[in-house]
C-alpha cells in the first residue's frame, strides 16, 4: 500500500507555524493572498517598484488634526496600481499628500497649495490595509484653516519611489461643507417664489372683498369734535 513520505507531515507544520495561523480554516482561507504573494511567508511581501498610476477615492469626514483636536478634514483611500493593473499593490517610498485651497479647475492661476502633507515609508505603511481591491492605503488629512465656512478643496497624492521616480495622482476636487451650508442653499433659492402665489390663487369673491376693503380705508376719516 502506498505511504507517504514521512517528510509532508514536518512541511505542512512549518507552513503553519510561519504563517502563524490559529486554525486550518484561517490558514485555508488566506492560501490565495499566500500563493499571489509567497514572500509573506518568510516577512517579505512584494513591493511594487514600478507604480504606473495612482487612484485615490476622498470625502468630507471628522478626524484628529494635527494637535490632536478634532477637526473636519478629508477621508481618503488610495491605491497604487503597477504595469499589469489588476489590483491595488504594496508600495515602499515617501509619500506626499497636497491640500488645495479654494480649488477651481476652471480658473486662469494655479491653485493655491493650503499645506503638504508628508510620510516616509514607515509612516505611510502604517496605513495599508487590504481588502477585495487589493492593497490600498487608509488616512485622514484635516484641513489646515481654521474657518467653519464652506469651502471647495482639491487633494493631490505624490509617491517618490525608491530609484527616485515620481508618480502623482489627478487632482481630486472635494467639497467641504460649514456653517454657512444651509444659508448659501438658501440664498440660492430666494426671489424665485411669489408674493401674490403664496397660499394659492384667489377666488373672484375674494378678490373682490379685499378690493372693497381697500376702498374703505383709503376713504376712512376721523371726524373732529364741534366747538
Amino acid at each position: 500500500m502506498f505511504q507517504f513520505p514521512k517528510y509532508i507531515p514536518v512541511t505542512v507544520l512549518l507552513l503553519v507555524s510561519v504563517t502563524g495561523c490559529s486554525s486550518s480554516g484561517s490558514f485555508f482561507q488566506s492560501s490565495g493572498e499566500v500563493f499571489r504573494d509567497p514572500g509573506r511567508l518568510v516577512g517579505r511581501p512584494h513591493i511594487e517598484k514600478n507604480v504606473m498610476r495612482i487612484v485615490t477615492i476622498w470625502e468630507p469626514a471628522h478626524g484628529k488634526g494635527l494637535d490632536d483636536r478634532n477637526a473636519r478634514g478629508f477621508a481618503g483611500q488610495i491605491l497604487f496600481f503597477g504595469p499589469r493593473g489588476e489590483s491595488g499593490a504594496r508600495v515602499s517610498g515617501k509619500v506626499q499628500i497636497l491640500l488645495y485651497d479654494n480649488y477651481d479647475k476652471d480658473a486662469d492661476t494655479d491653485p493655491v497649495l493650503l499645506h503638504r502633507f508628508e510620510f516616509d515609508a514607515d509612516a505611510w505603511e502604517a496605513h495599508h490595509g487590504e481588502g477585495t481591491l487589493g492593497h490600498s492605503y487608509s488616512v485622514f488629512i484635516p484641513y489646515m484653516n481654521k474657518h467653519k465656512d464652506q469651502v471647495n478643496c482639491a487633494l493631490k497624492v505624490e509617491l517618490l519611489q525608491e530609484d527616485g521616480s515620481r508618480v502623482s495622482s489627478q487632482e481630486t476636487e472635494v467639497l467641504l461643507p460649514g456653517r454657512n451650508t444651509k444659508e448659501i442653499a438658501a440664498s440660492r433659492t430666494r426671489g424665485f417664489v411669489k408674493e401674490s402665489s403664496i397660499g394659492g390663487a384667489k377666488s373672484d369673491a375674494q378678490a373682490a372683498a379685499q378690493t372693497s376693503a381697500e376702498s374703505k380705508l383709503s376713504t376712512l376719516s376721523i371726524p373732529l369734535k364741534k366747538r
